[in-house]
């Protein structure tokens, strides 16, 4: 299996999880400030500081967003693309965001699709606090509480990565048992995703986050070569077969040249290249 080296020692657990509740709604998300600001604006109004976030509508005016790019130096061992800020109206095909917090602050982590205003279909890694919806937009949102994802430090990547922490919650029954995850780098993400859902007496669920992969090999034989990507989860699920847990991943997926692949990845073959971040709905 592939592998990628980062520039610090491994850190345990592979995988940081913490048990929380999910609950399932649709938010408008309003135009005319940035998408981090629309984003924390929503989910305030309803109590929340963490969630998922799934989008398959609407449009950016502006767009602004990176790439997955190799690092240039030995102090990372991926990096991103220069700055694409296409003019005009980009009309968004499909885009996963984690909402959490940096540095006490409200932050997102945001990896989608869309396509600029001269048809070009594009994909990467959103800047949150640049781009802005060009008219509001609806959202199906897995709002989290009992737990929260804090961009801490993180001394193996050299990267500040959203991590699952603890939060006290205003709404501490509502919704569906859930874990909140981030899976380390070179973990099988199947094998990561069955273990930790496992360990938290959960043998079946839908599967939601974004993350990258170390490329990427698909059920139906398409390979992606890219050790550097972003992805997000397009549709998850855990299963229980013949008594063992089995996880199925749909995942759309950009590599550093900007080729998007898209389908189910085949379960045992890809591994974490940076981080991945993943709620654990049971159901």
């Amino acid at each position: 299996m592939r592998t990628i080296k980062h520039p610090g020692a491994k850190l345990d657990p592979r995988v940081i999880s913490l048990p929380c509740r999910a609950e399932k709604m649709r938010l408008i998300l309003r135009s005319g400030v940035s998408v981090l600001a629309a984003v924390e604006e929503a989910l305030r109004d309803r109590g929340y500081e963490s969630a998922v976030v799934h989008i398959k509508d609407g449009a950016f005016l502006p767009l602004v967003y990176v790439m997955p790019a190799l690092s240039d130096d030995d102090t990372h061992a991926a990096w991103y693309s220069d700055t694409h800020s296409p003019a005009g109206r980009a009309e968004i095909e499909e885009l996963v965001l984690t909402f959490g917090r940096r540095d006490g602050e409200p932050f997102l982590h945001c990896h989608g699709i869309w396509r600029h205003a001269d048809g070009f279909r594009g994909a990467g890694h959103l800047m949150p606090h640049d781009a802005q919806f060009a008219e509001p937009v609806e959202a199906d949102v897995w709002a989290i509480s009992g737990a929260i994802l804090d961009q801490l430090e993180d001394s193996e990547t050299n990267f500040k990565l959203f991590t699952p922490v603890e939060l006290r919650s205003a709404n501490p029954n509502s919704g569906q048992r859930a874990v909140l995850c981030r899976v380390r780098p070179n973990e099988e993400i199947n094998a990561a995703i069955e273990r930790t859902a496992a360990e938290h007496g959960i043998e079946r669920a839908s599967l939601h986050g974004i993350g990258s992969l170390v490329g990427c090999d698909f059920v139906e034989g398409q390979h992606m070569a890219s050790i550097a990507s972003e992805l997000f989860i397009r549709n998850g699920a855990l299963q229980n077969v013949e008594g063992k847990p089995a996880s199925k991943l749909d995942i759309a997926i950009v590599d550093i040249d900007g080729n998007i692949f898209e389908g189910e990845i085949a379960r045992g073959a890809n591994s974490v290249c940076v981080t991945f971040e993943l709620l654990i709905v049971e159901g």
